[in-house]
């Protein structure tokens, strides 16, 4: 027996009335957030700043929870695998990008399995160099990179990391090379380029900016559009040379790939609604963030463009992490 038309249209309707109460009533349990970095790093204090108002301003929690691993892979996993429902979302760092182009094997796939829910903010990153290395501007430092060949060492959170790249990527574009050490985290090889034991790193300007006042280490260029509010006596790369070059830590909100518009709109709004506010933006710009407003859509677009620009890096320096 043929199925009428009225039972197709009633089927479509049915549809519609579940995705509109799905909206309306979403959430109605806590939020989990996940964080695929360690608790008390620049990821996680945002992501529990943020998340903390998003929770107040939906009328349920957001749970924080650092699921660490393989390169920050653990945690992505995680939320691929998660029922699309809005319940479980993954707040992460630029590594989401630098990952894909660095190993060989993940997962998930970043395109196929999540959707991207906004561009939350973004901090500049910085090249220091140790206090006791004579260079004042960055014409200074290509100088002595170029007389001194393989010869300087650069630390980075570890082999495949954001600064790993970004220092690989100024490596390409100014004809340089360095001795790469890697690190298990950002702390520590801050701590070994303040000590003395590197002699530079493009660092991300909030691990930094404290060590930079204190005149422990020298901030040489900023990989930024513009000069920051903190250090506005710092050049841009591309105001000493290097124009376009621009690379900046970002944050990002990711939802499963199935889950419905009908809910991940509400989710953006909140988000946008809690970045909006005047005391939300400057406890943020206090620790060293910038705000970011995106569409999905836009964040999706920008994120393609991470991924093809560092997959280049990546390739052209034989980069590759297990």
């Amino acid at each position: 027996m043929k199925p009428r038309p009225h039972t197709f249209a009633s089927l479509a309707l049915g549809m519609i009335l579940s995705l509109q109460a799905m909206a309306q009533s979403f959430p109605q349990r806590p939020i989990q957030l996940v964080v695929p970095v360690s608790a008390g790093g620049g990821t996680d204090v945002m992501a529990r700043a943020v998340g903390q108002k998003v929770g107040e301003l939906l009328g349920q929690s957001v749970v924080v929870e650092n699921k660490t691993g393989a390169g920050g892979n653990i945690g992505v996993e995680y939320v691929a695998r998660a029922k699309a429902d809005g319940y479980t979302l993954l707040f992460s760092p630029s590594t989401i990008a630098t990952n894909v182009a660095v190993y060989r094997k993940l997962p998930y796939d970043l395109l196929k399995d999540f959707q991207t829910v906004a561009l939350v903010g973004q901090t500049d990153v910085v090249l220091v160099v140790n206090a006791s290395i004579k260079v004042n501007t960055l014409k200074d430092f290509v100088e002595l990179a170029r007389s001194k060949q393989g010869a300087l060492n650069y630390g980075s959170a570890g082999m495949g990391s954001s600064q790993h790249l970004t220092a690989e990527y100024f490596n390409q574009l100014a004809g340089t090379s360095a001795n790469h050490v890697p690190y298990k985290g950002q702390s520590q090889a801050m701590n070994d380029l303040v000590g003395g034991q590197l002699d530079y790193m493009f660092s991300p300007l909030q691990n930094a900016l404290p060590f930079i006042k204190q005149g422990r280490i020298r901030a040489v260029a900023l990989a930024a559009k513009q000069r920051h509010r903190d250090l506005l006596q710092v050049p841009t790369l591309g105001e000493s040379g290097y124009p376009g070059a621009e690379v900046s830590n970002w944050f990002a909100l990711y939802a499963p790939a199935a889950t419905p518009s009908t809910v991940v709109k509400p989710l953006h709004a909140a988000f946008t609604k809690v970045l909006k506010q005047p005391e939300m933006k400057d406890k943020l710009e206090g620790m060293g963030f910038d705000i970011v407003y995106t569409t999905p859509d836009q964040a999706t677009d920008f994120m393609r463009s991470e991924l093809v620009r560092w997959s280049r890096v990546a390739a052209h320096a034989g980069i590759k992490a297990e």
